[in-house]
């Protein structure tokens, strides 16, 4: 391909060097760096281990100070599927650890971890003001409890979230993810205009509808997402290209 992808955030991982290519929305991850990450040797071999689709790999120009080389890439979806097939000790710690950063980066902009802030102010701005240093921290500090409160708000007690939440989480509109689901056969209007799943993504375990107090004191029908929900519809819009294009 013609697309020169080039390194756009990199950091350390249980010892291990993890560089994000492409963009943060849709990374790609280099095959070979992955397999080192597992210290494995014959790449090839780990990519049909994983029984990865066409779809979810590629050759990208990569770039070097040595010149552009041919690479091959793989997508997030493809690099977990790798480290979940994987029978390396390594695989499914450094699984839980790449989650959590790409998490991170998503909703904050930044890798740092709680309770780490005056720790990375002091090391990457020693030059700083002790103010504008104490400064910084406290807002760091601000902005990782508000992260904390999120995802502690984002799954309730029976392992459900709102579809508020849900398109928070996928950084789309509400509305509009109500209208995408529709247009993919996945939600319907019932007979009150309300937005439900199809009794067959309720049966798979990826959207539950639970009759709920509301505001104005009645119970109505809500529909409510999963874990396994939220995957099945973050794929389905990176398909369609929505981290690349607008959904209409």
């Amino acid at each position: 391909m013609n697309e020169v992808l080039s390194v756009i955030q990199e950091t350390e991982i249980l010892g291990k060097k993890v560089n994000l290519y492409r963009s943060i929305e849709e990374p790609l991850f280099e095959a070979n760096e992955v397999a080192k990450w597992l210290d494995v040797k014959n790449v090839s071999q780990m990519i049909k281990q994983a029984d990865i689709d066409d779809s979810e790999k590629a050759i990208f120009l990569k770039y070097t100070l040595g010149g552009n080389q041919n690479s091959l890439f793989v997508s997030e979806d493809a690099m977990y599927e790798i480290l979940m097939r994987s029978r390396k000790k390594e695989a499914k710690p450094f699984r839980k650890e790449i989650k959590k950063y790409l998490k991170s980066i998503r909703l904050t902009g930044a890798a740092i971890p709680k309770g780490r802030e005056q720790e990375m102010v002091q090391k990457y701005f020693p030059s700083f003001s002790k103010e504008v240093q104490t400064e910084m921290i406290n807002d760091l500090i601000k902005q990782n409890n508000k992260l904390k409160e999120f995802y502690d708000d984002l799954i309730n007690t029976e392992g459900l979230m709102s579809i508020n939440t849900m398109a928070k989480e996928l950084a789309i509109g509400e509305y509009t993810l109500f209208a995408y689901l529709r247009g993919k056969k996945v939600f319907f209007y019932d007979k009150d205009k309300v937005n439900v799943p199809y009794e067959r993504f309720r049966k798979e375990g990826k959207f539950a509808v639970k009759e709920t107090p509301c505001h104005d004191g009645n119970i109505r029908s809500v529909t409510f997402a999963t874990k396994k929900g939220l995957d099945y519809v973050r794929k389905l819009l990176r398909k369609d290209g929505y981290y690349t294009a607008e959904v209409v």
